[in-house]
């Protein structure tokens, strides 16, 4: 296994769906930049891991990418863990203190272009937190270099 420092980029967009399942009304979007890791290790299974500020306190990110499955797992002041498997629904909890929901991903399409130096996972999903369905679209960037923008 190979560990990297890594500029990364997360960048999210959220739409309500309307009553035939298409992305309607006005988009959520959230960026977010930090340094974190990049693991390398054999067999082209990538992990990213990177910790943000959430007000006063912290959350801790683990993305890994293994053959098509792209994991998520946060913990800190917000805790989830997501499963990304294109045509896969996944069924787990969304904690965010002192409210606990119940979450559905339903992957639509993964993207991932990832090597030594770093890579983009870009994903499409759908999501149903506390019964409301929203599309979504994640994109990751990771750079071990410093030219990130």
């Amino acid at each position: 296994m190979v560990i990297k420092e890594a500029s990364i980029k997360v960048t999210s967009v959220i739409e309500d769906l309307d009553s035939s399942g298409l992305a309607a009304g006005e988009a959520e979007r959230t960026e977010s930049k930090c340094v974190g890791y990049l693991h390398i290790y054999d067999g082209g299974v990538y992990l990213v891991t990177y910790a943000e500020k959430n007000g006063d306190s912290q959350v801790t990110t683990e993305i890994k990418y293994d053959g098509g499955t792209v994991t998520v797992k946060r913990y800190g002041s917000i805790e989830s863990l997501m499963v990304f498997k294109e045509g896969y629904c996944d069924s787990s909890v969304y904690k965010i203190s002192p409210y606990t929901f119940d979450a559905e991903v339903i992957t639509k399409r993964i993207r991932a272009a990832l090597d030594n130096d770093g890579g983009t996972i870009d994903l499409y999903y759908n999501m149903k937190i506390g019964g409301a369905e929203r599309s979504a679209r994640m994109k990751i960037w990771i750079s071990t270099n410093s030219n990130q923008d």
